[in-house]
Order: C-alpha cells, then sequence, then structure tokens
C-alpha cells in the first residue's frame, strides 16, 4: 500500500461526507510524495470507532467464528454513524461493500456498482430516520457526532437490538459456513449479500465459483 493510495481513498471518503469535488476535496489534505508503507489494515473514516462487538448483542454462536468476530464491530459502527440505536441489514451491507480485497474483486467480477450500492444504502438509511419529531432528529445528530468522536462507543453509544434481517443475513452465512464445515468468513456472506441486492443476484453456485468454493 502507497501513501499516495491512501489520500486518494480520504479523498473520496470526504467527497462521500461533504460532497464536495475532488479538487476541492484535495485542498483538505497534506498532498506527500508516493513512497511504500507497512502493510496494515486503514480503516474507512466512518468505521473508525468499530473496535469490538458489544456484548450480548449478538447471538452467542458468534464467537465460534473469528471472521465473523472481528467483523460485525464494523457493522456496528456503521449502525452508530448513522445515529442508529439498532443494527440494520443495511448496516451490515456497508460494512461489507467497505472491505478490501477479495470482497471488491469478488464484487468487480459480478460487474456490481459497488459506489452506487453503497450510495443507495445510505439513501435508504437517511429516508428511515424519524424526521417528524425534531427532538428525535436532533438526538440522532447527537448519536452521530458521539459515535465519530468516542473513544468508547460501545459504553457511550450501546446498541439497543439487531433487525430481524441482519439476523437472517447472519444466518444465510452461518448455513454456507455449515455446508463447508467451516467457520464462517467473507466467502459465505457473499450469499446473504447478493440475496439482499435489489437489482437481481447470480445463483448460489456462481456465487461458490467466483469465491473459490466448491
Amino acid at each position: 500500500m502507497t501513501v499516495q493510495k491512501t489520500l486518494k481513498r480520504q479523498i473520496r471518503a470526504r467527497m462521500r461526507k461533504t460532497g464536495e469535488a475532488y479538487t476541492a476535496a484535495r485542498q483538505h489534505f497534506h498532498v506527500a510524495k508516493d513512497s511504500p508503507m507497512s502493510t496494515q489494515t486503514i480503516d474507512n473514516p466512518t468505521t473508525i470507532v468499530a473496535r469490538n462487538v458489544q456484548p450480548d448483542l449478538w447471538p452467542s454462536w458468534i464467537s465460534q467464528h473469528a471472521w465473523l468476530a472481528a467483523f460485525l464491530p464494523k457493522a456496528e459502527a456503521e449502525a452508530r454513524n448513522q445515529g442508529y440505536e439498532a443494527c440494520d441489514h443495511f448496516c451490515v451491507q456497508l460494512a461489507f461493500l467497505r472491505l478490501r480485497s477479495p470482497v471488491d474483486d469478488w464484487f468487480r467480477e459480478l460487474d456490481v456498482n459497488m459506489t452506487q450500492w453503497r450510495e443507495d444504502i445510505l439513501v435508504a438509511l437517511g429516508s428511515n430516520l424519524d424526521r417528524g419529531t425534531i427532538d428525535r432528529y436532533l438526538e440522532i445528530g447527537k448519536r452521530i457526532q458521539r459515535a465519530r468522536t468516542s473513544e468508547n462507543p460501545i459504553g457511550d453509544l450501546p446498541l439497543k437490538r439487531i433487525t430481524s434481517e441482519a439476523q437472517e443475513m447472519l444466518d444465510l452465512a452461518k448455513s454456507e459456513a455449515e455446508r463447508d464445515q467451516v467457520p464462517i468468513d467473507e466467502r459465505h456472506f457473499m450469499v446473504p449479500m447478493m440475496d439482499w441486492h435489489p437489482f437481481g443476484e447470480p445463483t448460489i453456485e456462481e456465487l461458490r465459483r467466483i469465491t473459490g468454493r466448491k
């Protein structure tokens, strides 16, 4: 990974957040020469608060799946960063769509516009806000600000529940992993992801082929 690639990712993140053009967003960052960096995981700005899974929020069986236990805090962070008090399947999708290779490679092979998908989800999340009650809307805004600055988001902004749709996504991934007789990983999550895709999906057999499964 290089400094330049990291910079571009940060610029695009600001563009999504502020609506600025690329040039305008770029002015807010110090531009450094492209140079090698040590390999590390860089969190997306909207998931920077994702560190640990909230106790007792998810089914107890997730502890048996290391990848899932590491992934779900990112879904929680998406919920907190939208001001939600529950983790919806939209938040799980957003977290998954932000994952890098091999996930982004699989979506490209499926000819899926991940950027548009993310934008559509954000619109759907926004339209679900309770805008009819100004006090409720202001409270959501406060949660968003606290989520993006809190060093202890689980303690400061606990989620009340996960939705039935999010649970269904977990169950679908679990059934795929049980078919392979291995713990859940990103390969198994492609099935529930495409099952919830509003624009049609490939067959399960095709998904298994793309993700290198039998």
